[in-house]
């Protein structure tokens, strides 16, 4: 996040100080923000094998806006008060894995606001979130870099494993 300092904020969880202020909020206190979300992840994943309806993803997100069971997701909010990045945390993500959980699911960050700390800001707050409800480890199923971003948050890769839609994922553990 070029230099700024972060501070902890009991209602907001992390928030960066100065000119690029940022929140991590719950969907659920924010959902005027779900259809800006869905479009982010429309944006990234709306292509083949993937839903290519926008509306699908907008619906997605909404379900995914709990509160105090899962699915969460967390909402990463500029000082405009846009939505720049989100990831939910819910109790399963791929068939070949329902022995464990809960799974992080759909990390994304606009990709003009990368590389600033966003994506770490708002796995912290998912981890927290996770070991306040006693979780001893969250789960990720993912691939290409997205792995690489994981591992730099200290997830560790416990194996590759084709799924049965024919895709190759790389499944990552972070003990809380």
């Amino acid at each position: 996040m070029g230099g700024v300092g972060i501070t902890r904020s009991p209602s907001l969880g992390l928030v960066a100080e100065g000119s690029n202020a940022l929140s991590v909020h719950l969907l659920a206190d924010v959902p005027q923000l779900a259809g800006a979300v869905g479009q982010i992840r429309w944006t990234e994943w709306g292509h083949a094998p993937e839903p290519e309806d926008l509306s699908w993803w907008v619906e997605i997100t909404a379900r995914e806006a709990g509160r105090d069971t899962l699915p969460v997701t967390f909402v990463a909010v500029d000082a405009l008060g846009e939505a720049i990045g989100a990831v939910g945390l819910g109790e399963f993500d791929i068939v070949e894995r329902r022995d464990r959980s809960p799974w992080a699911l759909g990390m994304v960050v606009r990709s003009d606001r990368r590389g600033r700390g966003v994506g770490r800001l708002l796995l912290s707050r998912l981890e927290r979130f996770a070991s306040d409800r006693s979780h001893a480890d969250v789960w990720v199923a993912t691939g290409g870099p997205a792995v690489g971003f994981y591992r730099r948050c200290g997830w560790q890769e416990t194996e590759t494993l084709q799924l049965s839609s024919g895709q190759v994922a790389t499944v990552l553990r972070k003990a809380l």
